[in-house]
Protein backbone atom coordinates (compact mmCIF):
# COMPACT_ATOMS: atom_id res chain seq x y z
CA UNK A 1 0.00 0.00 0.00
CA UNK A 2 2.87 2.19 0.85
CA UNK A 3 4.93 1.41 -2.29
CA UNK A 4 2.01 1.90 -4.36
CA UNK A 5 0.76 4.86 -2.60
CA UNK A 6 4.98 6.74 -3.12
CA UNK A 7 5.13 5.15 -6.66
CA UNK A 8 1.82 7.63 -7.73
CA UNK A 9 2.98 10.11 -5.83
CA UNK A 10 6.38 10.39 -7.04
CA UNK A 11 5.40 10.41 -10.79
CA UNK A 12 3.62 13.41 -10.73
CA UNK A 13 5.80 16.90 -10.73
CA UNK A 14 6.39 19.13 -8.27
CA UNK A 15 6.84 16.40 -6.11
CA UNK A 16 9.62 17.04 -4.09
CA UNK A 17 8.26 20.96 -3.73
CA UNK A 18 5.16 18.92 -2.28
CA UNK A 19 6.92 16.59 0.16
CA UNK A 20 9.15 19.87 1.53
CA UNK A 21 6.27 22.07 2.18
CA UNK A 22 4.65 19.18 4.44
CA UNK A 23 8.04 18.70 6.22
CA UNK A 24 8.25 22.19 7.15
CA UNK A 25 4.54 22.45 7.74
CA UNK A 26 5.25 19.17 10.32
CA UNK A 27 8.36 20.46 11.85
CA UNK A 28 6.15 23.81 12.82
CA UNK A 29 3.67 21.78 14.22
CA UNK A 30 6.71 19.73 16.40
CA UNK A 31 7.59 23.13 16.80
CA UNK A 32 4.23 24.62 18.07
CA UNK A 33 3.59 21.14 20.28
CA UNK A 34 7.15 21.13 22.10
CA UNK A 35 6.43 24.91 23.38
CA UNK A 36 2.56 23.88 24.42
CA UNK A 37 4.26 20.83 26.27
CA UNK A 38 6.99 22.96 28.20
CA UNK A 39 4.32 25.92 28.87
CA UNK A 40 1.64 23.79 30.14
CA UNK A 41 4.32 21.70 32.48
CA UNK A 42 5.77 25.28 33.52
CA UNK A 43 1.74 26.63 34.49
CA UNK A 44 1.58 23.12 36.64
CA UNK A 45 4.82 23.45 38.52
CA UNK A 46 4.01 26.85 39.26
CA UNK A 47 0.80 26.05 40.06
CA UNK A 48 1.80 23.42 42.22
CA UNK A 49 3.88 25.71 44.38
CA UNK A 50 1.34 28.27 44.89
CA UNK A 51 -0.70 25.35 46.50
CA UNK A 52 2.08 24.40 48.50
CA UNK A 53 2.39 27.58 49.58
CA UNK A 54 -1.38 28.20 50.46
CA UNK A 55 -1.26 24.95 52.28
CA UNK A 56 1.61 25.33 54.37
CA UNK A 57 -0.02 28.00 56.41
CA UNK A 58 -2.87 26.07 57.22
CA UNK A 59 -0.74 22.96 57.88
CA UNK A 60 1.20 24.80 60.18
CA UNK A 61 -1.56 26.06 62.12
CA UNK A 62 -3.03 23.04 62.29
CA UNK A 63 -0.18 20.99 63.71
CA UNK A 64 0.04 24.04 66.70
CA UNK A 65 -3.17 23.18 67.59
CA UNK A 66 -2.66 19.56 67.63
CA UNK A 67 0.19 20.20 69.67
CA UNK A 68 -1.36 22.71 72.36
CA UNK A 69 -3.04 21.81 75.72
CA UNK A 70 -5.37 24.73 75.70
CA UNK A 71 -8.43 26.65 73.65
CA UNK A 72 -7.57 28.50 70.92
CA UNK A 73 -7.69 32.56 71.66
CA UNK A 74 -10.03 33.96 69.24
CA UNK A 75 -7.29 35.87 67.46
CA UNK A 76 -5.45 32.61 66.86
CA UNK A 77 -9.28 30.82 65.53
CA UNK A 78 -9.65 33.93 63.31
CA UNK A 79 -6.13 32.88 61.73
CA UNK A 80 -7.07 29.38 61.40
CA UNK A 81 -10.35 30.30 59.49
CA UNK A 82 -8.63 32.29 57.65
CA UNK A 83 -5.85 29.93 56.66
CA UNK A 84 -9.00 27.48 55.59
CA UNK A 85 -10.30 30.50 53.44
CA UNK A 86 -7.35 31.02 51.61
CA UNK A 87 -7.38 27.35 50.49
CA UNK A 88 -10.13 27.10 48.47
CA UNK A 89 -7.25 29.22 46.05
CA UNK A 90 -5.40 26.30 46.06
CA UNK A 91 -6.25 24.80 43.14
CA UNK A 92 -4.40 21.76 43.42
CA UNK A 93 -5.92 20.34 46.50
CA UNK A 94 -8.64 17.25 45.84
CA UNK A 95 -12.37 18.17 45.71
CA UNK A 96 -12.68 15.78 48.84
CA UNK A 97 -9.67 17.82 51.00
CA UNK A 98 -11.62 20.86 49.90
CA UNK A 99 -14.98 19.36 51.06
CA UNK A 100 -13.35 18.50 54.45
CA UNK A 101 -12.11 22.09 54.82
CA UNK A 102 -15.54 23.57 53.98
CA UNK A 103 -16.86 21.89 56.69
CA UNK A 104 -14.36 22.64 58.93
CA UNK A 105 -14.93 26.15 58.41
CA UNK A 106 -18.95 25.76 59.26
CA UNK A 107 -18.87 23.48 62.39
CA UNK A 108 -15.49 24.16 64.78
CA UNK A 109 -15.10 20.37 65.80
CA UNK A 110 -11.68 18.89 66.88
CA UNK A 111 -12.20 15.64 65.05
CA UNK A 112 -13.03 16.87 61.83
CA UNK A 113 -9.85 19.04 62.34
CA UNK A 114 -7.69 16.05 62.51
CA UNK A 115 -9.15 14.15 59.92
CA UNK A 116 -8.76 17.20 57.45
CA UNK A 117 -4.94 17.67 59.12
CA UNK A 118 -4.24 14.58 58.45
CA UNK A 119 -5.50 14.61 54.55
CA UNK A 120 -3.67 18.19 53.99
CA UNK A 121 -0.55 16.41 55.29
CA UNK A 122 -0.74 13.64 52.57
CA UNK A 123 -1.80 15.36 49.38
CA UNK A 124 0.99 18.43 50.42
CA UNK A 125 3.76 15.33 50.66
CA UNK A 126 2.65 14.30 47.17
CA UNK A 127 2.69 17.74 45.93
CA UNK A 128 6.20 17.96 47.06
CA UNK A 129 7.16 14.82 45.82
CA UNK A 130 6.22 15.87 42.25
CA UNK A 131 8.02 19.33 42.63
CA UNK A 132 10.96 17.46 44.14
CA UNK A 133 11.34 15.40 41.16
CA UNK A 134 10.71 17.90 38.62
CA UNK A 135 13.85 20.00 40.32
CA UNK A 136 15.99 17.18 39.95
CA UNK A 137 18.02 15.87 37.09
CA UNK A 138 15.89 14.11 34.28
CA UNK A 139 16.79 10.35 34.10
CA UNK A 140 17.28 8.59 30.79
CA UNK A 141 13.42 7.72 30.14
CA UNK A 142 12.15 11.37 30.93
CA UNK A 143 14.42 12.72 28.42
CA UNK A 144 13.48 10.69 25.81
CA UNK A 145 10.01 11.02 26.38
CA UNK A 146 10.10 14.74 26.51
CA UNK A 147 11.48 14.61 22.87
CA UNK A 148 8.55 12.27 22.02
CA UNK A 149 5.84 13.48 23.31
CA UNK A 150 5.69 16.58 20.79
CA UNK A 151 5.82 14.42 18.24
CA UNK A 152 2.50 13.18 18.87
CA UNK A 153 0.85 16.24 17.09
CA UNK A 154 2.30 15.84 13.47
CA UNK A 155 2.22 12.24 13.79
CA UNK A 156 -1.45 12.28 13.76
CA UNK A 157 -1.42 14.68 11.25
CA UNK A 158 0.74 13.09 9.28
CA UNK A 159 -1.30 9.88 9.60
CA UNK A 160 -4.53 11.14 9.16
CA UNK A 161 -3.22 12.77 5.42
CA UNK A 162 -1.79 9.52 4.70
CA UNK A 163 -4.96 7.71 5.10
CA UNK A 164 -6.72 10.16 3.23
CA UNK A 165 -4.98 10.42 0.14
CA UNK A 166 -4.84 6.37 -0.11
CA UNK A 167 -8.35 6.39 0.80
CA UNK A 168 -8.66 8.53 -2.27
CA UNK A 169 -6.06 7.26 -4.53
CA UNK A 170 -7.19 3.61 -3.60
CA UNK A 171 -10.79 4.33 -4.68
CA UNK A 172 -9.58 5.86 -7.71
CA UNK A 173 -7.47 2.60 -8.72
CA UNK A 174 -10.09 0.27 -7.43
CA UNK A 175 -12.25 -1.77 -10.35
CA UNK A 176 -14.81 -2.69 -8.45
CA UNK A 177 -18.37 -1.59 -8.97
CA UNK A 178 -19.63 1.29 -7.22
CA UNK A 179 -22.81 -0.62 -5.39
CA UNK A 180 -20.83 -3.87 -4.36
CA UNK A 181 -19.53 -4.78 -0.98
CA UNK A 182 -16.00 -4.45 -1.93
CA UNK A 183 -16.03 -0.38 -2.86
CA UNK A 184 -17.49 -0.19 1.07
CA UNK A 185 -14.49 -1.84 2.24
CA UNK A 186 -11.86 0.79 2.09
CA UNK A 187 -14.52 3.15 3.57
CA UNK A 188 -14.67 0.79 6.72
CA UNK A 189 -11.10 0.02 7.00
CA UNK A 190 -10.57 4.06 6.78
CA UNK A 191 -12.84 4.77 9.54
CA UNK A 192 -11.58 1.96 11.70
CA UNK A 193 -7.82 3.43 10.76
CA UNK A 194 -9.30 6.79 12.07
CA UNK A 195 -10.38 5.74 15.36
CA UNK A 196 -6.60 4.17 15.81
CA UNK A 197 -5.47 7.18 14.97
CA UNK A 198 -7.70 9.21 17.25
CA UNK A 199 -6.95 6.57 20.42
CA UNK A 200 -3.41 6.29 19.23
CA UNK A 201 -3.05 10.33 19.82
CA UNK A 202 -4.72 10.19 23.21
CA UNK A 203 -2.97 7.28 24.51
CA UNK A 204 0.39 9.29 23.50
CA UNK A 205 -0.77 12.63 23.85
CA UNK A 206 -1.86 11.94 27.79
CA UNK A 207 0.47 12.52 31.17
CA UNK A 208 2.79 9.58 32.03
CA UNK A 209 2.15 9.91 35.33
CA UNK A 210 -1.53 10.45 35.44
CA UNK A 211 -2.45 7.20 37.53
CA UNK A 212 -6.31 7.65 38.31
CA UNK A 213 -6.73 7.18 34.11
CA UNK A 214 -5.01 3.67 33.97
CA UNK A 215 -8.41 2.11 32.56
CA UNK A 216 -9.06 4.85 29.87
CA UNK A 217 -5.28 4.07 28.24
CA UNK A 218 -5.79 0.35 28.60
CA UNK A 219 -8.91 0.56 26.75
CA UNK A 220 -7.14 2.98 24.49
CA UNK A 221 -4.37 0.83 23.83
CA UNK A 222 -7.00 -1.96 23.09
CA UNK A 223 -8.92 -0.24 20.28
CA UNK A 224 -5.42 0.67 18.95
CA UNK A 225 -4.34 -2.75 18.76
CA UNK A 226 -7.56 -3.77 16.93
CA UNK A 227 -6.12 -2.09 13.81
CA UNK A 228 -3.82 -5.16 13.52
CA UNK A 229 -6.54 -7.24 12.03
CA UNK A 230 -6.11 -4.90 8.93
CA UNK A 231 -3.05 -6.72 8.26
CA UNK A 232 -4.68 -9.54 6.72
CA UNK A 233 -6.54 -7.73 4.25
CA UNK A 234 -9.32 -5.93 3.14
CA UNK A 235 -12.28 -8.44 4.79
CA UNK A 236 -11.12 -8.49 7.78
CA UNK A 237 -12.09 -4.44 8.31
CA UNK A 238 -15.54 -5.18 8.94
CA UNK A 239 -14.46 -7.25 12.00
CA UNK A 240 -12.03 -4.78 13.37
CA UNK A 241 -14.52 -2.13 13.14
CA UNK A 242 -16.80 -3.82 15.09
CA UNK A 243 -14.74 -5.05 17.71
CA UNK A 244 -13.23 -1.24 18.37
CA UNK A 245 -16.91 -0.33 18.74
CA UNK A 246 -17.90 -2.89 21.28
CA UNK A 247 -14.97 -2.32 23.30
CA UNK A 248 -15.30 2.03 22.49
CA UNK A 249 -18.78 1.09 24.23
CA UNK A 250 -18.00 -1.09 27.17
CA UNK A 251 -15.67 1.78 28.15
CA UNK A 252 -18.91 3.67 29.35
CA UNK A 253 -19.65 0.88 31.60
CA UNK A 254 -15.82 0.59 32.69
CA UNK A 255 -15.64 4.24 33.56
CA UNK A 256 -19.18 4.28 35.16
CA UNK A 257 -17.90 3.69 38.80
CA UNK A 258 -17.67 6.59 40.71
CA UNK A 259 -13.99 7.64 41.51
CA UNK A 260 -12.48 7.53 44.92
CA UNK A 261 -12.15 11.43 45.03
CA UNK A 262 -16.13 12.04 44.18
CA UNK A 263 -16.65 10.32 47.47
CA UNK A 264 -17.35 11.09 51.06
CA UNK A 265 -14.62 11.27 53.26
CA UNK A 266 -14.07 9.67 56.38
CA UNK A 267 -16.27 11.51 58.54
CA UNK A 268 -18.55 12.89 56.21
CA UNK A 269 -22.14 13.06 57.76
CA UNK A 270 -23.81 14.92 55.26
CA UNK A 271 -26.21 12.62 53.39
CA UNK A 272 -26.45 12.30 49.48
CA UNK A 273 -29.98 14.71 48.57
CA UNK A 274 -31.60 11.06 47.24
CA UNK A 275 -30.27 9.44 50.36
CA UNK A 276 -31.62 11.96 52.31
CA UNK A 277 -34.94 12.51 51.09
CA UNK A 278 -35.40 9.00 51.07
CA UNK A 279 -34.32 8.48 54.95
CA UNK A 280 -36.90 11.45 55.89
CA UNK A 281 -39.77 9.71 54.27
CA UNK A 282 -38.63 6.43 55.51
CA UNK A 283 -38.91 8.26 59.13
CA UNK A 284 -42.20 9.97 58.33
CA UNK A 285 -43.56 6.21 57.40
CA UNK A 286 -42.47 5.19 60.72
CA UNK A 287 -43.97 7.88 62.95
CA UNK A 288 -47.23 7.33 60.66
CA UNK A 289 -46.88 3.66 61.93
CA UNK A 290 -46.81 3.97 65.34
CA UNK A 291 -50.23 4.45 67.20
CA UNK A 292 -51.06 7.43 69.62
CA UNK A 293 -50.94 6.25 72.81
CA UNK A 294 -50.59 9.35 74.75
CA UNK A 295 -55.07 9.79 74.16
Amino acid sequence: MFQRWIEDLTSRPGTVAVLLGVMAVLLGIYIWSATEVRRSHERRMRRIRDTLYISTALLGQLTIQENRNYEPSEPEHNDLITAMLACKAASYLSPQLQDQIRDCIKEHDPAKLGLMHRALERECTVLSDELSRDTHADHWGTAVWTILRPVAEPAALAATGFLVTDLVLGQRMLDVPVDSWESILPWIRAVSLMITIIYGYLLWASPRRDKPRTVFKLLSLVIALCSLLHLIGFDAAPYALGLQLIIFTSGFALNGTRSRSDRPYAGHTELEPTKQTSTEMEVNTRRKSVPNTDE
